[in-house]
């Protein structure tokens, strides 16, 4: 018996249709990707979806920038104008009323987190700094810094503030400044430099000098200067007070010369209300020290600290308030 055979099955799934232009390779595919003439599209897209999705980001985009301009003056409705500086001040500001105190010059820019002047005893006039702003570690290059730095003090200083006069610095009012031996000094003659020292500018601070009643508080070398510029009529200043860390430093730093003669800064140079951001010219009161090391101790590196004294004062070592920590080392 002849059984009857049905249709042959047919294949499983459905048949791929290849798109057209599918085997367009090289330049012909190129130029179709640029314009399809066909389907009229310019880069994959047809001029209708273009348009879409331009106006689409473009009101994407301005509403984000709306959105951040919006954000932006809030936050410069809380800012005063510049001329009233900070919004926090004084005693409701991090800083404070107890200023910190900085010494000049400042050290090369490879160095600039030393506090350590390093200068060699032979070096005179005549030498050439590294530089023309002197960013080198030669002795000319510390007393290049330093012209730099009293360069703002050559201009008059903005109404209401007052004038310092360079020269009452002395010898440190002028090049070299200590760095380097002069041509009339005996050759070998240690160098000795001259370090300058202000105190950092709080906005609207004013300093209250010392009780001439509550002094016992103090270095007896500076109460002994402070009782002599009492019977000369000159207390109304911040007092400057360096020494030797500790005694082998004291010994090495012998007598320290201060200039001006009073050791102090003026009250009448402050309150500092703003000058570099609203173009005024501030002068910062310096006190100028001129160390001269013993022959003996060259090649000793010594230990200097300078303490600012004035009516509530707070000397801390480790946040480096109220006082100023450096090294010298002068070297054969």
């Amino acid at each position: 018996q002849e059984m009857s055979m049905g249709p042959e099955p047919g294949n499983l799934g459905g048949t791929a249709i290849k798109p057209v232009g599918w085997d367009r390779t090289g330049l012909e595919a190129f130029k179709y990707f640029l314009y399809n003439p066909d389907t009229g599209e310019v880069l994959t897209r047809t001029p209708l979806s273009w348009v879409k999705i331009t106006v689409f980001y473009s009101v994407y985009y301005c509403c984000l920038a709306a959105f951040w301009i919006g954000c932006l003056q809030v936050f410069f409705l809380t800012l005063p104008e510049i001329q009233d500086g900070p919004k926090w001040t004084m005693y409701q500001s991090i800083i404070g009323t107890n200023p910190g105190m900085g010494v000049r010059p400042g050290n090369s820019d490879q160095r600039i987190d030393s506090q350590m002047f390093v200068l060699s005893q032979g070096e005179r006039e005549g030498e050439e700094p590294s530089n023309y702003w002197g960013d080198g570690d030669r002795n000319i290059d510390y007393a290049v810094r330093t012209q730099h730095f009293l360069e703002s003090y050559n201009r008059e200083a903005t109404y209401p503030y007052k004038n310092f006069d360079i020269s009452e610095l002395g010898p440190c009012g002028e090049f070299p400044y200590g760095f380097v031996a002069n041509d009339d000094q005996n050759y070998g003659e240690s160098v000795a430099p001259c370090i300058f020292l202000k105190l950092n500018k709080i906005w609207g601070w004013v300093p209250e000098p010392l009780d001439d009643y509550d002094t016992d508080w103090i270095p007896e070398d500076l109460q002994d200067h402070y009782n002599y510029m009492r019977d000369d009529g000159n207390t109304q200043n911040v007092w400057m007070h360096c020494e030797g860390r500790n005694a082998a430093d004291k010994e090495a730093l012998g007598d320290i010369e201060y200039f001006p003669r009073s050791r102090g800064l003026p009250v009448e140079f402050f309150p500092f209300m703003g000058a570099s951001v609203s173009g005024q010219n501030y002068h910062s009161p310096l006190v100028a020290i001129k160390i001269h090391p013993g022959r003996e101790f060259l090649g000793q590196l010594i230990h200097v600290e300078c303490r600012a004294y004035f009516r509530g004062v707070v000397h801390d070592t480790k946040n480096k308030m109220g006082l100023v920590q450096f090294e010298v080392l002068i070297n054969e």
